[in-house]
């Protein structure tokens, strides 16, 4: 029988038309052999349905209005009284329903074949990127939860779709308390799990694993939560799992949708507990753990979001980095992964599609970049670098120990500041045992925004971050736009300021209303917070003074009692000449290295051969650093580096023996440096700097670094 629909449907796809027409014959034939004592006009559907799902829109017309003529025709009694007119009405009627279903099933099958179409040409274009992607060793930036670099195999784990979804169904009251049994020995079965990965891994638990532990044991216990699921079977008599599913997806929406960084992490824990409880009903169907927990070698796992529990099931032996589309810094899943010292990169968009699994990757954390199929010259790169960082990365025992104290060798402390992005960041100030934050890239609250913040927005933002830190002093860099950043509401407009080519501060004395708003939310922020304002790009001290007075409009208008701290951030040539000007109306200033490198080198900082650290080590960018920071100390106003110089032991080294006291930095860097730094004496890095700034060449200056290390190693 199988094979006999099979043959029917092939010789339906190759002829469409025939078919349709022979089953129009077969339909007719039937209607006038079983005579007028049985009608079913609704047969007559069929052949003109199937003609309409094809595409055959004349042919399914033409039977919409031959086929009711035909069989009125042959039924009529023609040699009676029997009035013509209302069978001629009947028939009338009928071939308009026939003809209106013709139309609404062409429609149905034209919109399906759309549907087709755009998926097809979507997997389409998504092999195309992936081979693009492999081509051109395309290189992927997220941003780091983990530091670390790797190299390893893509596997793309996708969660099944049955994990938090079960369909409704129906039960009788009688069922109502074997719904609800169900779930109390689902619960039992979960914390009793939940119980034994405890005992089972009880001398291999971080302190943080055992927390997310405890965590999930609460939310499980939680009889409030639980109690809503077993009044809704009872009331709206709906099977268990999908009143679970239901519920845990709202719970988690909602969490998800909250302002406050560590509550909207818990969405991640619900969704957790949820699709255990629901496996433990009966509602499983998800693989993924049980293959999370056996790994091929060197596998770089890719994932639109794992789960906190995926991770302390991984199989760590053959895990060698985590890279996903959804994570932040304060989830459990990155603080596992520290925890753990397991390379972990977040926010890569569509990193599941545009990836495949057996993909050649190499990781670098500490970047936040992927680097897919990567050429023998980036391999060689990403070699040299990683055995360059190899003794610096800590072992996630290391980090365990108490984090000494950021000094050299002989006493002279020296501050480390965290670099951040998002509020969220804020987290690893905390857990890297930093100083405060030196540079919050502010305008990344903009970028992907689809209207510009509100004052409210904003200042939420700043004091959140000010308020988790307090009382550790936070920099908040005003708005930088222009060059590469560009915020998505902007991309549209006829913005005369971007047109003209202005950026940073420039910019931003231009537009005004936004920087007004910024200014407002910042100052807001504190006046209850250790927080200070800089502002980027400052071209000379003309445009500084303007700079401070938008901000004293800003406090006088609002009445506030305070204004704090303002700063300058030095990264273009003509601040470096205007330095002593600057440094006389700033309360600090603050050396962007890798902005200021590319100017006075005229180099393309967005070019794949860029290199922040060795631009900087150019003796011409070392003598213009060691102008402002002779400024900075002849002024007696503070001064940090924010650069990635700042984050990299032969560059601190030679900024430390300039005279710089505070530098800011990737906090994934923050121990290696003060590993360098205890191990170095002022009077080293003193001498490495008199020696560099007479070198002729970057090479030059990179030997007498090494040589200075070196020797404070031995």
């Amino acid at each position: 029988m199988l094979r006999i629909l099979r043959s029917i449907g092939k010789i339906n796809r190759e002829n469409p038309k025939l078919c349709s027409m022979l089953l129009a014959i077969i339909v007719l034939w039937i209607d006038f052999n079983t005579g007028t004592e049985i009608q079913f006009p609704l047969i007559y559907v069929v052949p003109v349905a199937m003609a309409a799902w094809q595409r055959q829109r004349i042919l399914s017309y033409v039977m919409a209005m031959a086929l009711p003529i035909l069989r009125i025709g042959y039924d009529f009694p023609w040699h009676t009284k029997a009035s013509l007119s209302i069978a001629a009405v009947n028939a009338l009627v009928e071939i308009s329903s026939m003809i209106l279903y013709a139309y609404l099933a062409g429609r149905t099958a034209a919109q399906t074949g759309r549907l087709k179409k755009t998926v097809t040409t979507r997997e389409v274009e998504l092999e195309h990127l992936r081979a693009f992607a492999r081509r051109t060793s395309a290189t992927l930036q997220g941003r780091g939860l983990s530091p670390g670099m790797v190299e390893g195999v893509a596997l793309i784990c996708l969660p099944s779709d049955s994990e938090l979804t079960a369909p409704a169904t129906p039960i009788e009251e009688h069922d109502v308390a074997n719904e609800i049994r169900r779930l109390d020995n689902a619960l039992a079965t979960a914390i009793s799990e939940v119980d034994v990965m405890q005992r089972q891994f009880a001398g291999d638990l971080a302190p943080a694993e055992c927390a997310l532990l405890d965590v999930h044991v609460a939310m499980l216990n939680d009889v409030g939560f639980w109690n809503k699921c077993k009044r809704r079977v009872r009331e709206d008599l709906i099977n268990v799992e999908h009143v679970v599913a239901e519920e845990v997806r709202g719970m988690a929406a909602m969490l998800d949708g909250l302002k406050q960084g560590v509550m909207r992490e818990r969405g991640a824990d619900i969704r957790d507990i949820g699709r255990r409880v629901l496996q433990n009903v009966g509602n499983s169907g998800a693989t993924t753990p049980n293959r999370l927990r056996s790994l091929p070698p060197n596998t770089i796992l890719v994932a639109k979001e794992l789960l906190p529990s995926d991770i302390l099931e991984l199989d760590y032996a053959n895990l060698a980095a985590l890279v996903t589309e959804f994570n932040s810094p304060a989830s459990h899943v990155a603080i596992l992964a520290r925890a753990r010292n397991i390379p972990a990169i977040s926010d890569i968009e569509d990193a599941t599609s545009l990836l495949a699994t057996g993909d050649r990757l190499l990781v670098d954390a500490g970047q936040g970049t992927v680097t897919v199929a990567p050429n023998t010259s980036q391999t060689h790169l990403f070699s040299e670098l990683r055995s360059r960082h190899a003794p610096q990365e800590p072992s996630a025992k290391k980090e365990a120990c108490p984090v000494l104290e950021s000094v050299t060798k002989d006493g002279v402390s020296i501050g480390l500041h965290a670099n951040i992005s998002r509020t969220d960041e804020a987290r690893l100030i905390l857990e890297y045992r930093m100083d405060g934050v030196g540079l919050f890239r502010s305008e990344f609250l903009f970028l992907d925004a689809e209207e510009p913040p509100g004052l409210d927005a904003q200042a939420a933002a700043y004091s959140a971050v000010a308020k988790a830190l307090h009382p550790r002093p936070v920099v908040i860099r005003t708005a930088d736009f222009g060059g590469d950043k560009i915020p998505r509401f902007m991309r549209a407009r006829n913005d005369l300021a971007l047109r003209a080519g202005k950026r940073g501060l420039a910019y931003s004395l231009a537009e005004k209303t936004m920087f007004r708003t910024q200014l407002r939310a910042i100052l807001r922020a504190a006046q209850e917070s250790d927080v200070r304002i800089m502002f980027p790009m400052v071209m000379s001290a003309a445009e500084m003074k303007e700079a401070l007075q938008r901000v004293d409009e800003a406090v006088d208008a609002d009445r506030l009692a305070r204004r704090p701290p303002l700063g300058a951030m030095i990264e273009t040539p003509s601040a470096v000449f205007d330095i002593q000007e600057i440094a006389k109306i700033a309360d600090f200033l603050s050396i962007g290295t890798n902005d200021l490198s590319h100017f006075i080198l005229a180099t393309d900082r967005q070019s794949r051969g860029a290199d922040g650290v060795l631009a900087f080590l150019h003796p011409c960018v070392l003598r213009a650093t060691e102008q402002v920071v002779r400024a900075a100390l002849k002024q007696g106003v503070g001064l940090t580096v924010c650069g990635e110089a700042a984050g990299n032991p032969a560059a601190a080294c030679l900024l430390v023996g300039m005279g710089v006291r505070s530098l800011s930095l990737n906090p994934f860097q923050a121990a290696s440096i003060r590993r360098v730094l205890r191990q170095l004496t002022l009077e080293d890095a003193e001498c490495a700097v008199r020696a560099a700034l007479d070198a002729s060449s970057p090479a030059a200056v990179q030997e007498i670094v090494s040589s200075a290390l070196s020797e404070t190693t031995m």
